[in-house]
């Protein structure tokens, strides 16, 4: 009933316009309650800033995630590996979205960033009128037109196509900007909303690390790497249906998510380990059933054939289609549970090993930092 009403609110412009300023007032009061954490996070950015090396070039990497959602994090510490091994002689401040909300924390980031400086900025779910992270995008593009900007793989989704064109003129003034969309229907939301800046289909900087772990002969049953947030389509009595089935069948089961359990500090501070275990966790499964982008990755990455269901958008589905032609028996999409289901049956059945072999990041980010610098 939510989902029809949504629908039936967004199917039409006047009440789509309604329903978006509406969702805007749900944001202020979100940004509101969450003064506590901005705060903490304003302090650590102006921390970094003080305390950064004057005779150094610097990277600004913005938008950083401060939660605990593995796939996030592995963003991260993807595009700090990145940035680390293409600029080793530069110095890199990770900098939260937090400290954008505050008017004199703008002001202290104009004076820090120099027109040697780069700025790169967080992959993720983040060109969107659903949050802030697009507006601090547009602050940092308005700000700094002489400097060279990245803009690291975006899903693009605009329910208000008004932020969407709004956006585009910003981007249309600045010449040094590099937009990665990372699906091909975000890369044909940005080229439509952007159509001055240079836009570039890429795939998700974790994708890097696929071809990077050796396949392992300790598997058993199934896990189900499902998420808990509004873009889940499948409700919690549909999936535990499906593990009843699987274990019906025989088949050791059981549901997980892509989220740590350590505290934010510890889990940034000891990153690389806590990644190892959440692969070798998605390794000691003979298959993986999963709606989360990061699950399909992860589940690439340790070599175990992966399942992907539905969301309620875009993202995951077509996230998948980078996969289609390189990677044989390693990842299949599911229309419905009972699909989920035969083939997961199918491939236990059939036990085949896979060695997925590193593609994505010889094919594009070993290349990205001469395409980011051609950039004019």
């Amino acid at each position: 009933m939510k989902s029809s009403l949504k629908g039936f609110l967004l199917s039409h412009r006047l009440t789509k316009n309604a329903y978006c300023d509406l969702f805007k007032l749900k944001m202020l009061k979100r940004d509101f309650d969450a003064k506590p954490q901005r705060a903490q996070e304003k302090g650590q950015a102006v921390m970094l800033i003080e305390n950064m090396t004057e005779n150094k070039k610097h990277i600004f990497f913005c938008g950083v995630p401060v939660h605990k959602n593995m796939g996030d994090q592995a963003q991260r510490y993807c595009i700090r590996l990145w940035c680390q091994q293409n600029y080793p002689d530069h110095e890199i401040l990770e900098i939260s979205t937090w400290p954008f909300y505050e008017r004199d924390f703008r002001e202290r980031i104009k004076k820090a960033i120099k027109k040697d400086d780069l700025i790169v900025i967080q992959s993720g779910y983040c060109t969107t009128d659903r949050h802030y992270d697009h507006k601090m995008h547009r602050f940092l593009v308005k700000s700094f037109p002489e400097n060279k900007i990245l803009i690291m793989p975006q899903t693009v989704n605009f329910i208000d196509e008004r932020e969407g064109y709004k956006t585009g003129k910003i981007y249309a003034e600045h010449k040094h900007l590099l937009f990665l969309a990372r699906d091909k229907v975000s890369y044909q939301s940005a080229k439509r909303f952007f159509p001055s800046t240079d836009v570039q289909l890429y795939p998700d900087i974790v994708t890097t690390l696929i071809g990077s772990m050796p396949n392992t002969s300790e598997r058993d049953g199934v896990l189900l790497c499902i998420r808990n947030d509004s873009e889940k389509k499948y409700t919690d009595d549909e999936i535990k249906q499906l593990k009843n089935k699987l274990q019906e069948a025989g088949l050791f089961c059981e549901i997980a998510d892509t989220n740590s359990n350590l505290p934010l500090k510890e889990l940034i501070a000891n990153f690389s380990s806590e990644l190892e275990k959440t692969l070798d966790f998605f390794a000691s499964h003979k298959v993986v059933i999963t709606d989360r982008y990061h699950g399909t990755i992860f589940s690439m990455i340790s070599n175990t054939p992966v399942i992907v269901i539905a969301t309620n958008d875009h993202k995951v589905k077509t996230g998948t289609e980078w996969f289609k032609g390189i990677y044989a028996n390693s990842q299949y999409n599911a229309d419905s549970l009972d699909e989920a289901y035969s083939l997961a049956m199918n491939i236990v059945k059939t036990n085949n090993t896979i060695v997925n072999k590193p593609y994505f990041k010889t094919e594009y980010y070993d290349k990205l930092k001469s395409r980011f610098e051609i950039v004019d």
